[in-house]
């Protein structure tokens, strides 16, 4: 076999393994407004509110939603940082930052500021589960940390045979971590406990219908609610937030 005909060999058989991990697409069930000059890092969902993370120098925010109408209920301004993703943990809210190296805490519900988690590198997406963080930083491995923040396990994160890098946004499901990837129309689901891609979203259509696209207006926002087993998904300055509901696998 020639150099060229074993590496066409290779590509096809990563090619032919990751097509074979399932795929499928959205329902959308609702579409909520969504303000356009929110330039969406995180979401998630907790006792019938949406909480939202906003990026940007001088125009980051951590604001609370209205699931039903889209409606802006609070925003709290975070003119310090570049705010990057949020999530729930017992009763507190921690927001990551861009390139600070620093997370702030809230009270939660209250959203009072009350500390920060100090970190090395940039922050890019957060969520959690019960015991443990799992925080992404645009490379392709997942860090989780403890209730303190304390790296405990470094995940990387595969697609077949490839490293899926520029990992962003997360979410965690049912022991399974959703996640976005920066320029990406998809959403791709992660084991955790092995870092391999076992779904792919396709949400080109979601991403087609937001009328403000640009290059930085990318996919960006993943929230579960629990008690209807949908998601909310929407991108930086979207127009739309789209409940939907996914195919079973």
């Amino acid at each position: 076999m020639t150099p060229y005909a074993a590496i066409v060999t290779v590509m096809s058989l990563a090619l032919s393994i990751q097509s074979a991990v399932p795929r499928a697409t959205p329902i959308v069930l609702r579409t909520l407004p969504h303000d356009t000059q929110a330039f969406t890092q995180g979401l998630f969902y907790c006792k019938g509110l949406l909480y939202e993370s906003t990026g940007l120098y001088g125009q980051s925010s951590l604001r609370v939603l209205d699931p039903k109408d889209g409606r802006l209920i609070r925003n709290i301004p975070v003119p310090d940082i570049f705010a990057e993703g949020c999530a729930k943990m017992d009763s507190t809210v921690v927001q990551l930052s861009w390139r600070e190296g620093g997370a702030p805490i809230y009270s939660f519900p209250g959203l009072f500021l009350k500390g920060s988690f100090s970190y090395t590198g940039e922050g890019w997406g957060l969520t959690s589960d019960s015991a443990s963080f799992y925080m992404s930083n645009g490379s392709d491995t997942l860090y989780i940390r403890d209730k303190r923040f304390v790296v405990r396990k470094k995940v990387a994160v595969t697609l077949g045979k490839e490293r899926l890098t520029n990992i962003n946004e997360l979410e965690y499901v049912k022991g399974l971590v959703y996640a976005n990837v920066w320029y990406n129309n998809s959403i791709y689901v992660i084991r955790p406990s092995t870092g391999a891609v076992v779904r792919v979203i396709d949400c080109t259509a979601l991403v087609e219908q937001n009328a403000a696209r640009s290059d930085q207006n990318v996919l960006n926002g993943i929230a579960y609610n629990n008690d209807t087993g949908t998601f909310y998904l929407t991108g930086k300055r979207w127009q739309f937030i789209f409940e939907v509901r996914l195919p079973r696998s």
